[in-house]
């Protein structure tokens, strides 16, 4: 059974919420034309990478599956349930709550303010899970995915931006939402890092029968490490496959619209930022 269903789903942001798009999202999207347009898709289970331009609409379609962002017209179901359902989840705390079990949303640029150190949050995280014996269970494994050991004494502004990014995936992964949507989780954390711990994040659906899906700039963490890929192409086709598929120079040209050399040589400018501006 695929988790998230979108049934000929179109949705506009409205003018008022302008001010809540990022600045390069707002140049493509706010037009006259709906960021997502009559869609159809079944999104896959497992670890799944969403890939493709940016200002495409990547943040759009998980805020969308998480229940976050609602339709103008067609339906989501999350796990055979109306994102409907949630849509007082903002003004409705237990509401919210109900909809954060089912799916939970890892947003870009997360931070928190607390004079608690990052040990104190993450139990406190796990005690209130959905399932806190499990969580029990797996917060060693987590913090040691999560490369997270030796800073539990330190306070969230004595984290590094790499450093909260591991924290925060590591608050997801403890509170256990069967679906969880993470935008842009790794993108300061160092690439060893990133893949140990998206390699602990695809074991860990594998072994739980969870759902995480990930948007990253690096098309290589997806092709090593997802089950599924959602391709969003920059004519707005949206496909779904295996990485062996869709992730082949051909087909990214096509969605990127873009040479297979300009996109390669992104990508290793990319990484090669990752390393030398370091996750401590």
């Amino acid at each position: 059974m695929n988790p998230i269903v979108f049934d000929d789903v179109t949705f506009s942001y409205p003018p008022d919420d302008a001010d809540e798009l990022d600045a390069r999202e707002l140049e493509a999207e706010s037009g006259p034309a709906p960021v997502i347009s009559q869609l159809s898709l079944e999104l896959p289970d497992g670890l799944t990478f969403v890939v493709g331009p940016n200002g495409i609409g990547k943040s759009t379609l998980m805020l969308l599956a998480a229940a976050r962002l609602f339709p103008q017209s067609g339906t989501i179901t999350v796990m055979n349930e109306p994102t409907g359902s949630y849509a007082d989840a903002g003004f409705d705390p237990d509401l919210e709550e109900r909809r954060n079990r089912v799916v939970s949303f890892v947003y870009q640029n997360m931070e928190f303010e607390t004079e608690s150190p990052i040990g104190d949050v993450l139990e406190a995280v796990a005690s209130n899970s959905v399932d806190p014996g499990e969580a029990s269970d797996r917060f060693r494994e987590i913090l040691e995915a999560a490369d997270l050991k030796e800073r539990l004494d330190a306070h969230m502004q004595e984290l590094s931006k790499g450093e909260m990014q591991r924290a925060i995936v590591a608050m997801s992964l403890l509170y256990g939402s069967p679906i969880v949507m993470m935008d842009e989780p790794v993108f300061a954390v160092e690439p060893a890092r990133a893949e140990r711990l998206f390699e602990y994040l695809r074991e860990s659906c594998r072994r739980r029968n969870h759902s995480i899906y990930v948007s990253a700039h690096d098309v290589q963490l997806a092709r090593t490490f997802s089950d599924a890929v959602i391709l969003m192409h920059a004519d707005r086709l949206v496909e779904t496959g295996s990485p062996a598929e869709l992730l082949d120079k051909h087909r990214l040209e096509e969605a990127f619209k873009a040479p297979w050399d300009t996109l390669y040589r992104r990508q290793a400018l990319y990484r090669e930022f990752l390393i030398k501006s370091g996750d401590a």
